[in-house]
């Protein structure tokens, strides 16, 4: 992961935690909904989604 994409990463650390308390996820298991990490996602091509490590 570049420089760039390391930083891009640490600034998407407020919108996990936001997401986490504001967003309801249906594709996850509520019990494990705090634990289990969120995939920040970097982009997208059509239906295809990219997160930071390609």
């Amino acid at each position: 992961m570049s420089g760039i994409d390391s930083e891009i990463l640490l600034a998407s650390v407020p919108l996990q935690e936001r997401s986490l308390r504001a967003v309801w996820h249906p594709c996850t298991q509520m019990k494990q909904h705090e634990i289990v990490p969120l995939i920040p996602i970097a982009r997208g091509e059509g239906a295809w989604l990219y997160d930071f490590d390609g």
